[in-house]
């Protein structure tokens, strides 16, 4: 009964056991679990938290604070996709040395699009930082700066360019300006910084602009009107060409553009340097796209605007003429639209929303060489076949092997034909010894015989110079005889 009893305890042991085992199990598990979660959600926010201060210092917004105003300005459109600054408090250091909020804002304040605060007057001159939902903290003293912003001085004026709507975040653009802001009128690249902060002056930008990516795709946009940040008094909004009156404050001028999306037709003609259209594939890459133009002229629809066309094709043969000997070598010259020529092989080029006749690009090939079939043989002299009949049967067994024809020092086996590029030509002829005896079932066994060109014929003329000109395609015949004449002793 006693060990009965020990083994009853021994169950009972082992199923306490399991029964706490189980949820201790369970817990472990859903503990590893939620330490992957939370590190995975670390993880995630670190990243983003480190992406909005590149983001902030490269101008996704630029960050001005003159000291009673702050201005937000997207002045970098690189980041993809867009976004947004949210700031959740905006701190001033009072006269005690003490961080306070500023409480008469409205938060989360999210940023968009270019904006300005304007700070209560008890902020005047003081330091602020400036904290965001993702725990970033931007400190900055009156006339400061974080990203691309003119802080010329407590802060002057600056002139940017933006392509922008309610689909699309604003990419900054360079384009030029032409202002009379120092006296006369000059051209600047935005984004452009002056130091001024007073005084009348005009500006005026171009109607279209674009921007390209990376992969050679591009967005053009057209003016849609000027934002104003900061204090400044203007004759109109909506023209290319504006008046201003700067009131003592920085300033930020944003010419803005709409994004193009009407379609046009495009044509691509394929010539040669003398105005004949070539009929060979010629690939080209136009906004990040290949197309390749097989019969010389194709339509293709492409947005209105700026374009990229980029010629692929800087050379190829013609080889429409090869069974009549002939191989055009063509090698890239320029594109041409609208009467301008462009020796480079890429080149930004515009066409209007509204064309009244479909544009062309020319795309002009130089036709520098050609290759042309050349057919190289050898023969016997008649003289030598009077001599002997049976001389040719030994030249063909013996020889045809071992005789080569040289053009400026490439050699050239007889009877082949060969593509050989146009030009003029020295020629040279390879010339051999049969030894007495060696030929005695052909007629020639007591004499020793040295074998060399007598004759060449081109296209069935005989040569007269010292060279040959392939220009058209040749058979060249070398016709050999003996030279000299050996006897045994």
């Amino acid at each position: 009964m006693k060990g009965l009893s020990n083994t009853i305890s021994v169950i009972i042991l082992i199923f306490i056991i399991l029964t706490l085992m189980i949820p201790i199990m369970f817990y472990i598990q859903n503990i590893s679990q939620s330490n992957s979660v939370s590190q995975s959600i670390v993880n995630n926010y670190e990243y983003l938290h480190n992406l909005q201060i590149s983001q902030v210092k490269t101008g996704h917004p630029s960050i001005f604070y003159n000291g009673s105003t702050i201005y937000l300005i997207y002045a970098n459109g690189t980041f993809e996709p867009p976004s947004n600054l949210t700031i959740i408090g905006i701190l001033y250091l009072n006269q005690n040395g003490v961080w306070v909020n500023i409480t008469s804002i409205k938060y989360p304040l999210v940023i968009s699009e270019g904006q300005t605060i304007n700070l209560p007057s008890y902020v005047n001159d003081r330091p602020i930082i400036i904290i965001t939902s993702l725990g970033n903290i931007f400190f900055l003293q009156p006339g400061s700066s974080i990203g691309p912003f003119s802080t010329g001085g407590k802060g002057g004026l600056e002139i940017l360019a933006q392509i922008s709507n309610s689909t699309i975040s604003p990419i900054s653009v360079s384009t030029n300006v032409t202002t009379n802001i120092y006296g006369k009128f000059e051209n600047f690249t935005t984004p452009a910084d002056f130091p001024n902060q007073t005084g009348s002056f005009q500006a005026k930008v171009p109607q279209y602009v674009f921007y390209e990516n990376s992969k050679g795709q591009i967005i053009s946009g057209i003016f849609h009107n000027w934002i104003i940040l900061g204090r400044a008094s203007v004759n109109s909004t909506n023209t290319v060409g504006i008046q201003v009156s700067l009131e003592g404050s920085p300033v930020v001028m944003v010419a803005n553009y709409t994004p193009i999306t009407a379609k046009v037709n495009l044509q691509i003609a394929i010539l040669s340097n003398n105005g004949n259209q070539i009929n060979c594939p010629i690939n080209v890459n136009i906004n990040g796209k290949s197309y390749t133009i097989n019969q010389g002229s194709t339509i293709i629809q492409i947005p209105a605007g700026f374009f990229n066309i980029t010629v692929n094709t800087l050379q190829f043969n013609n080889t429409l003429q090869e069974s009549k000997g002939v191989k055009y070598h063509y090698v890239y010259d320029n594109i041409t639209y609208n009467g301008k020529a462009y020796i480079s092989a890429s080149a930004i080029l515009f066409v209007p929303p509204n064309p009244s006749t479909i544009p062309i690009v020319y795309i002009y090939y130089l036709n520098n060489f050609n290759y042309y079939l050349v057919t190289i043989e050898d023969r016997l002299s008649n003289d030598l076949q009077n001599v002997c009949p049976n001389a040719s049967t030994y030249f063909i067994e013996i020889n045809i092997n071992s005789l080569v024809f040289v053009l400026n020092g490439k050699v050239y086996n007889y009877n082949n034909s060969y593509w050989v590029q146009s030009g003029k030509y020295n020629y040279s002829t390879v010339g051999f010894f049969v030894p007495p005896g060696f030929i005695s079932n052909y007629g020639f066994s007591n004499y020793g015989y040295y074998y060399n060109a007598y004759q060449i014929y081109i296209n069935n003329q005989p040569l007269t110079t010292q060279y040959i000109i392939v220009n058209q395609p040749l058979t060249i015949v070398i016709y050999y005889n003996y030279t000299e004449q050996f006897v045994q002793l």
